[in-house]
């Protein structure tokens, strides 16, 4: 009995792994997405992505308190937020030194009271937008830890819907209800997706949700909450009030959707697996240099029109070879 629920976890470690895989892809997608209206709408069901690492997040986190690792945890993402910031600080500098920029300038314009600001509250990073996912993770970790020393974690959970209408109410739907739009990083942090994601995660885990639910009915409710996605943005764009928010009602059905049935489904592809285990988070990480490099590269060769089309699937896998070279390369250096 044990030996099967054993292989059960880690069939649904693997799927999520895999997962990984496919989210990665979608924030590529988000990032450098594909041209004309067709990908503005395939845009609309990416943004399913990132909310699925924080409930992948919070599934995982009862395994991480059970090994007494939850300190463990944040001191690992506190390192990626400086790692992170630190690569994207020299990355930027470089690209001034190519472009003839002014480094000075640039420093100064980074460190201002504001940026700190926005950075210390928001997660917004001044150096690369996409790293506000990391430090929103860690808020959350830090931000959970709190609550189980007073044993209060349920506030979280009770606050999970609240904090999911928030998003939508000052974000895509601002123009709607208040015929205005608002930053889109106050709600685009640890507080407005972090915690609802992390805590929808967590409670997939502790209600077992994938035993109770049909295969056949989730595969009916992603295409339909995809459908519904689509129209959502239809019907705001066509009154003029689809804000840059990008984050729709549907948004969050879909991302449980199709959280749940992975957690189900019999993928049983290791090398997808392991791809998704070891590289989907520097891969999220350093993407955006590789669109920035192909882009000029494009640009010089004058064929940008033809690589718009393939631009996404040609970051993805460029940044996913460097990974996987780059690791076998650390591994021949330990060796030596």
């Amino acid at each position: 009995m044990r030996a099967e629920q054993s292989r059960a976890e880690q069939s649904r470690a693997d799927n999520i792994d895999i997962l990984k895989v496919i989210c990665a892809f979608l924030i590529v997608c988000i990032h450098v997405p594909f041209p004309g209206r067709v990908g503005a709408y395939f845009t609309s069901l990416t943004r399913i992505a990132v909310p699925i690492f924080f409930m992948i997040t919070g599934y995982f986190y009862s395994d991480t308190v059970a090994r007494h690792k939850e300190k463990q945890q944040i001191k690992k993402i506190f390192c990626l937020v400086v790692e992170a910031n630190i690569l994207f600080f020299v990355w930027n500098i470089a690209l001034d030194i190519l472009r003839r920029d002014s480094i000075v300038t640039y420093v100064r314009s980074i460190f201002t009271g504001r940026n700190i600001l926005e950075f210390l509250v928001l997660n917004e990073s001044p150096l690369a937008g996409h790293l506000w996912y990391l430090g929103a993770i860690l808020y959350v970790l830090v931000i959970v830890l709190l609550m189980d020393k007073f044993n209060c974690r349920k506030i979280l959970y009770y606050l999970t819907p609240v904090l999911l209408i928030v998003d939508l109410m000052f974000g895509k739907y601002s123009l709607l209800i208040f015929h205005r739009e608002f930053l889109y990083i106050l709600v685009r942090n640890f507080l407005c997706v972090g915690i609802p994601y992390f805590c929808i995660g967590n409670l997939i885990r502790e209600k077992q949700c994938s035993e109770k639910w049909n295969g056949e009915t989730l595969r009916l409710l992603i295409f339909v909450f995809a459908i519904t996605s689509l129209a959502e943005r239809f019907v705001l764009e066509n009154a003029g009030l689809n804000a840059t928010r990008d984050h729709y009602i549907s948004t969050t059905f879909l991302a449980i959707c199709l959280f749940v049935y992975t957690l189900k489904s019999n993928w049983h592809n290791k090398e997808l697996a392991v791809i998704g285990r070891k590289y989907s988070t520097w891969l999220y990480i350093i993407h955006p240099i590789f669109i920035t490099v192909f882009a000029m590269i494009t640009g010089k060769l004058g064929i940008k029109s033809i690589y718009k089309y393939v631009a996404p699937i040609v970051v993805y896998f460029a940044t996913l070879i460097f990974l996987i070279v780059l690791q076998k390369f650390k591994i021949a250096i330990r060796r030596k």
